[in-house]
């Protein structure tokens, strides 16, 4: 009876170990994964929006990708062809985004994000204006890579004007 319960503990110990480790693998995995997404789409995203560069930007979103907004809903095509009536900024201005996370999701090759971005527009001899909203994101990891498939954006949640404290309240993501 005594080798019995020595049997038992000693296989139940070594399956809490096996699921300690299979967690912490999981958890390495989307760590990894979001590491990725941030390298490969915010910070390509940034960089892109705030030099106006549309190929750039464009590159970051899969071709049957779906772009909605409070207004209306298009296509990748669609919402491709309209980055491409992206104008240069006035002279003497600039725009800056950022991005704060509020929950990620990563299963295989699929993640999901929600945050909340703050767009920062200056022109000379003028206050900063601010703009913000909430995003909903999927992403695809397509040929090694992580790319934009779904794309929502709202300037409300819950029938509040998203706005700094909903932005400060986030993740900030630390993108150059």
């Amino acid at each position: 009876m005594h080798l019995f319960k020595i049997n038992r503990i000693r296989t139940l110990l070594l399956l809490c170990c096996g699921l300690m480790v299979s967690s912490l693998t999981a958890q390495n995995f989307e760590n990894n994964a979001e590491d990725a997404i941030l390298q490969q789409v915010w910070q390509p995203f940034k960089t892109s929006y705030e030099a106006r560069d549309a190929e750039a930007f464009k590159a970051l979103h899969a071709d049957d990708m779906l772009r909605i907004t409070d207004e209306n809903l298009l296509t990748g095509m669609q919402y491709k062809a309209s980055i491409d009536n992206w104008k240069p900024l006035p002279a003497d201005s600039s725009i800056f985004i950022d991005f704060a996370l509020e929950s990620s999701k990563v299963s295989g090759s699929h993640a999901y994000q929600v945050g909340y971005y703050r767009v920062l527009f200056t022109e000379k001899d003028k206050e900063p204006t601010a703009y913000y909203g909430q995003f909903h994101v999927v992403l695809k990891l397509l040929d090694g890579r992580w790319m934009i498939v779904q794309d929502f954006d709202t300037g409300t949640v819950n029938g509040q004007a998203v706005n700094a404290d909903f932005f400060n309240n986030a993740r900030l993501m630390k993108l150059h």
